[in-house]
């Protein structure tokens, strides 16, 4: 079951009610009412004001998804204007691409040609994310995407990075979201591919003989209409459908509450390219056998194994850790960086108590520092990191 609420929940609330129980719910169009997107993007009748978006934004590059063309587990992409998108929409053409993963807020607010006012603000259920957080202040890249697609683009099965949270808004158009909890992952896997995770692409189409268990998952298939919000909570694999043409906001984010499920998930996927690689384990301790120092291959393992994970899943142990410390200390209110135009600070009114945030890491930092691939001492810079968050975690 989804809920749906018409008047936005307090942090509290939202906390209590979805956060903490891991349940998705839908929210009014009043959480999002101050927003100049819901206006400057829309014309007669919430139609979708392609010249306005055209004028504006036209001249930035976008990623576009072909949803009519599979390959692999997605969808073929390519670099495109965003205006050559426009015209070929407008056109009547191009009605199976999707632009995806966008990151417009970023671009707009890091850039020196023009000054743009935000077309939207983080609702403030969803301030308490240390995904944006550390990346707005530490790296050029986040977690904040515009979409844009045609009716009946798509978006296929997925569970989001490392089991994080995603909220999404409809600007203009209607959604289609069919969502799993996590206790029916077990039926979406491929007979044979439950160890690489291989699910079914679309769950309109699925091989009864390649999936012979996915007649038992039951999905809460839910509609999102203009101006609603929707939190897709931790871990649920998910698939989206656009209903009518459609512009939608959306964000990955994590925090405490969703912290060792996010642990949880990244060692899963350490293990997994550690069995994907085991070749060039045994080569690299045969060819150092002989070595001064046999076990100095583990330091180059280690490395290997961290660059593949950041390179399939956006980051790895380091990028972790340090992104906990940030929380840690924005939380204790110690000096940190802040990009105010990225992501200003986040009260403490609307996070959970030092307490049980420093509750919610302890276990991860114990469990982390015992692992048996000691990356602790074999990733450079990770033991500094890792005895900062020793250290506020006494605090």
């Amino acid at each position: 079951m989804c809920d749906r609420v018409d008047s936005p929940p307090c942090y509290s609330e939202f906390l209590q009610h979805y956060l903490l129980p891991n349940k998705p719910v839908i929210v009014g169009p009043a959480l999002v009412g101050s927003w100049p997107a819901r206006n400057l993007w829309t014309g007669a009748e919430g139609s979708i004001d392609w010249g306005f978006l055209k004028s504006e934004y036209g001249h930035f590059e976008v990623t576009v998804a072909d949803c009519s063309t599979r390959e692999f587990s997605d969808q073929r992409r390519e670099k495109m204007l965003f205006r050559n998108v426009v015209d070929l929409w407008t056109a009547g053409e191009g009605q199976s691409l999707y632009v995806k993963d966008w990151h417009l807020a970023r671009a707009l607010a890091t850039s020196t040609s023009s000054a743009h006012e935000p077309f939207y603000t983080t609702p403030d259920i969803f301030r308490d994310d240390w995904m944006n957080a550390y990346y707005s202040a530490h790296t050029e890249d986040d977690f904040r995407f515009v979409y844009v697609g045609a009716a009946g683009t798509f978006t296929p099965l997925h569970r989001d990075v490392y089991t994080s949270y995603s909220w999404s808004t409809n600007v203009c158009g209607r959604k289609r979201w069919w969502l799993f909890p996590p206790e029916q992952t077990r039926f979406l896997f491929r007979k044979g591919g439950e160890e690489h995770m291989e699910t079914a692409y679309d769950v309109r189409h699925v091989d009864k003989e390649a999936y012979p268990l996915f007649e038992q998952a039951r999905p809460i298939i839910v509609e999102q209409g203009p101006g609603e919000t929707i939190f897709v909570p931790s871990g649920w694999y998910h698939q989206v459908e656009n209903l009518t043409d459609c512009i939608s906001i959306n964000h990955n984010w994590c925090n405490s509450v969703n912290l060792p499920s996010l642990y949880d998930s990244m060692c899963a996927k350490v293990l997994g390219v550690e069995h994907a690689l085991e070749d060039v384990r045994e080569l690299l301790s045969h060819r150092s056998a002989d070595a001064a120092d046999p076990d100095a291959w583990q330091q180059e393992w280690v490395s290997i194994v961290q660059d593949v994970v950041e390179k399939d899943a956006g980051w790895n142990w380091a990028t972790f850790w340090k992104m906990i410390l940030h929380a840690l200390r924005l939380a204790i209110n110690k000096p940190c960086p802040i990009h105010e135009q990225l992501w200003p600070r986040t009260p403490p009114e609307l996070m959970p108590s030092l307490e049980f945030i420093k509750a919610r890491v302890k276990p991860c930092y114990d469990d982390f520092i015992m692992r048996p691939q000691r990356e602790v001492a074999l990733v450079a810079g990770l033991k500094e990191v890792l005895d900062n968050v020793r250290s506020l975690l006494g605090e």
